[in-house]
């Protein structure tokens, strides 16, 4: 399935081939971000209610980076009259970049996750290396990085992964990114990005995340978004499937400095 992801991937950077990102980023040293919420509900035999929270901020300046985001998720569903919960989970990241150059810059990212259906208490996941500017103007921005990663699960009960059975599971592992941002139009922005993780201790388990998301202007603050998500694992605990594919429109809003 990590094959699937790549090659999603691939085709989403031919498509950028032919078209565009967000602006490059300012770098005068102001906060600027979004948050925003996707909601989608059904009734009729089935009920179904499901809720996306998510908000992203980043400061630039000449030197430096710093960029923050979050997501909850929660989805509850009504069959024949009994509730149940089919999605209950949370994200945050923060990364820091530091520019050697004006193409390169050394960074240090730190991911931490949850997801109450599978038992994950708590992922952490810290990484560390190198990054390169490979398109950077005010229509694209592509960058790709590379470096080392360290993760750690907790789960709430015992799980079996990889002929291991406890609570706690770390691995080391290599980390190869790619993200990009493309300017479609005045109105239109997409953005997408890849994380892999090849495990070389513990489990020796691959994860790997992709985004993508589009985003059309109604007006000067608000935009109206379509994203995809997809987050792999390729040795899951028991009962648990490797890929989690989430699809969501939505209202974001932009705030901080214009």
């Amino acid at each position: 399935m990590t094959s699937k992801l790549i090659k999603l991937a691939c085709s989403t950077l031919a498509c950028l081939a032919a078209g565009g990102a967000l602006a490059q980023a300012k770098t005068d040293g102001e906060w600027r971000g979004t948050g925003g919420a996707a909601l989608a509900m059904n009734s009729g035999n089935t009920t179904s209610t499901n809720l996306q929270l998510n908000a992203g901020v980043a400061r630039a300046t000449a030197d430096d980076k710093i960029t923050l985001g979050a997501v909850i998720n929660y989805a509850k569903s009504k069959v024949n009259g009994a509730d149940m919960t089919t999605a209950d989970k949370w994200a945050a990241t923060g990364q820091y970049d530091f520019n050697l150059s004006p193409q390169t810059y050394a960074f240090g990212k730190l991911g931490m996750e949850g997801d109450k259906l599978t038992g994950l208490s708590l992922r952490n996941g810290l990484s560390g290396g190198l990054g390169f500017k490979v398109i950077n103007t005010e229509l694209t921005t592509f960058d790709l990085l590379g470096g080392l990663s360290y993760t750690t699960d907790k789960y709430s009960v015992t799980k079996t992964i990889g002929g291991k059975t406890d609570t706690r599971f770390s691995r080391a592992s290599i980390y190869l990114a790619e993200t990009s941002t493309h300017k479609l139009s005045s109105t239109v922005a997409f953005t997408q990005r890849l994380d892999l993780y090849p495990g070389l201790s513990g489990d020796k388990a691959m994860l790997a995340k992709f985004s993508a998301g589009l985003a059309v202007a109604m007006s000067s603050t608000l935009n109206l978004t379509v994203s995809l998500s997809d987050q792999y694992n390729s040795k899951p605990p028991s009962g648990v499937k490797k890929n989690d594919i989430g699809f969501f429109t939505g209202i974001n809003v932009k705030f901080g400095a214009l």
